[in-house]
């Protein structure tokens, strides 16, 4: 039976009941469960091949969602429209697509977040275990799945991490015991024991990442829909957080629904793989046969280099049994890889992005001599005895795990945070002597989330705005903002409302303001966090652009594609010190450093 709703909530409703506990990032099986609330102590059975499945495999759905359409409030199209989807018990499926796709509206509608909390238009329903989502309460709803949302600090309220991942469980009135058990259980299983007591708008993107499943985890439903889990982690990182869902889902028998852009991460895992364009669910199969379907390939999304690789043999590689290929000679091909291979893996003739721009080597703009850096309140230096210099028309990418020290050196350099010892330097004059003005005029600083950066009412007045601080005449004011709008591809939005563009454009929003204040340095902080494939290779194309033109950049990245693409120069950090600088192109001789600092671009084939 179609049902159409128009709902919109009050914001002192949608506070209450996060306050709560019982909004669906928090939900939890009606049972109380004294054993390990993630993995259960039985062991898990067989296959007839003798290996691990799903303890709770059943042909039976436990989502079915049946949706006309979903239409944001002042939205000119459906979010998304005729979505037919069955879930089974136990299946991990993969959602994936552009950005604008509907992947996001879809789990919200698979979660009940709509028609309950989002104003809109929805026809159609929604059912988990037969139940229909838009007649359930909400403790009822927090009995059936858990959400995961693409920005972790929207789910974290209280003061510390105990605190956070505590509170779920004691909203469904568990024992002290059982509540310190799930607690413990799963901050363990996403390796944040340690952060126990660390208060919560103190931990990084990553962190804070981990945190919040730890939240979903806690309250252990049967079914989890994950927006991008692992977004803002290290590449060893991403690896663990996915190995420890595959858990969930082979051992536990949980139900698994990842929305993923970085699909290389899940092909060991996905039982099945979801393609949604335009709001419309365009491909829905097992991984062999979605990777075999050349619309997907052709479709935009970042295909796994190995699946890109077996396309290619399959095109008639001359003696493939000889081919050696590193991953940074796949990625940096611009063409065909057919009969143009040579033992590095580079093809004759491809122009190397990550080759030293013409301006590089020029000159000195930007160094750190000796710095040292400690939070407050903090027992570890953040940063120790770091020495840098940064040349004019020079990409650098910082790299390493989570915690390294790399947005503290970015933010450094960008005179958000001054040293405890050391000096950092701009043209080589002590940063911390500058005005902010006179800084901002030579130092540009993305954040790796673009609404931090957003505050106005229009794209026009948002770009701006650093200009009218500067009492520059109206007339230039605009003739600067359309130059700029237009070069990234925003001119059309120039009277829209920020909030209303996508995520990828809000980032090019953010990037806006930077550049047209004309910075000669532009630090950018993981430029590439919550975009598609395409818009990242915009967006890593116009900092390109911007070394070209003699300007700097210091990149920090988890993202080792773009980085061998784009980067000159990586600087790999660890526990706050550097341990590898050195060219891009020479990166991979260094594999205990990268092993050390959690990165690795390993080799993707080598057949001998």
């Amino acid at each position: 039976m179609w049902v159409a709703h128009s709902v919109c909530l009050k914001p002192l409703d949608w506070l209450e009941c996060w306050s709560r506990g019982f909004v669906f990032v928090r939900t939890a099986a009606a049972e109380d469960r004294s054993s390990h609330p993630i993995l259960p102590a039985r062991e898990p059975a067989a296959g007839a091949d003798g290996s691990c499945v799903s303890t709770r495999w059943s042909l039976d759905a436990i989502v079915t969602a049946r949706i006309d359409e979903f239409r944001y409030v002042r939205g000119t199209s459906p979010a998304i429209r005729s979505i037919d989807l069955n879930v089974r018990t136990g299946e991990f499926v993969v959602i994936t697509g552009p950005a604008g796709a509907g992947k996001t509206t879809l789990c919200y509608c698979l979660s009940g977040i709509i028609p309950h909390f989002t104003a809109g238009t929805y026809k159609g329903d929604v059912t988990i275990k037969g139940r229909d989502l838009s007649h359930l309460r909400l403790p009822e709803l927090a009995g059936l799945v858990g959400l995961l949302l693409q920005r972790p600090e929207n789910q974290l309220f209280n003061l510390t991490v105990r605190e956070d991942v505590s509170f779920g469980p004691e909203n469904l009135c568990l024992d002290r015991d059982t509540i310190r058990s799930r607690l413990n259980d799963s901050l363990s299983f996403v390796g944040m024991t340690h952060l126990a007591e660390r208060m919560c708008h103190g931990l990084s993107g990553g962190e804070a990442q981990r945190i919040v499943l730890s939240c979903v985890l806690a309250m252990d439903p049967d079914l989890f829909i994950l927006d991008q889990p692992a977004a803002q982690l290290d590449p060893v990182g991403r690896q663990q957080v996915y190995e420890n869902i595959f858990r969930l889902n082979r051992e536990a028998g949980k139900t698994i629904i990842v929305v993923e852009d970085r699909l290389g991460d899940l092909l060991p895992f996905a039982s099945r793989m979801i393609l949604m364009s335009q709001g419309e669910i365009m491909k829905d199969a097992r991984p062999a046969e979605f990777f075999s379907d050349e619309d997907v390939l052709r479709s935009g999304i970042r295909v796994p280099a190995a699946v890109t690789l077996r396309h290619v043999l399959e095109q008639g590689v001359p003696d493939p049994d000889r081919l050696c290929l590193t991953h940074a000679g796949v990625v940096r091909q611009d063409g065909p890889l057919v009969g143009s291979v040579r033992p590095s893996g580079k093809p004759p003739g491809a122009e190397d992005k990550s080759a030293t721009s013409k301006h590089s080597g020029l000159r000195t703009v930007a160094e750190v001599q000796d710095l040292w850096f400690q939070y407050p309140r903090s027992e570890r230096w953040a940063l120790q005895a770091v020495s840098l210099a940064f040349k004019a028309g020079e990409l650098s990418a910082l790299i390493g795990e989570n915690g390294a020290g790399k947005t503290s050196l970015a933010k450094q350099l960008a005179g958000l945070l001054k040293p405890t010892r050391g000096r950092a330097l701009i043209d080589g004059q002590d940063i911390a002597r500058l005005s902010g003005i006179r800084l901002s005029d030579s130092v540009g600083y993305l954040f790796q989330d673009p609404d931090c950066q957003i505050f106005c009412n229009s794209v026009f007045d948002e770009v701006a705005f650093s200009l009218k601080l500067r009492k520059l005449p109206a007339r230039q004011i605009e003739e600067r903002v359309k130059s700029v709008l237009d070069k990234l591809g925003l001119l059309a939005e120039r009277d829209n409302h920020p909030y209303r563009l996508s995520r990828g454009q809000r980032q090019r929003l953010a990037l806006a303001t930077i550049l047209v204040h004309e910075p000669r340095i532009l630090v950018a902080d993981e430029p590439s966090t919550g975009l598609d494939y395409r818009e990242t290779l915009e967006t890593l194309d116009l900092l390109a652009q911007f070394c070209q033109s003699g300007g700097t950049v210091i990149m920090i990245s988890h993202d080792m594609e773009m980085v061998l693409r784009y980067a000159h120069r990586s600087i790999v950090m660890a526990g706050g010190r550097v341990l590898v600088d050195t060219p891009t192109a020479e990166i991979e001789a260094h594999q205990d450093a990268l092993t050390k600092a959690a990165v690795e671009p390993a080799p993707l084939l080598c057949n001998r």
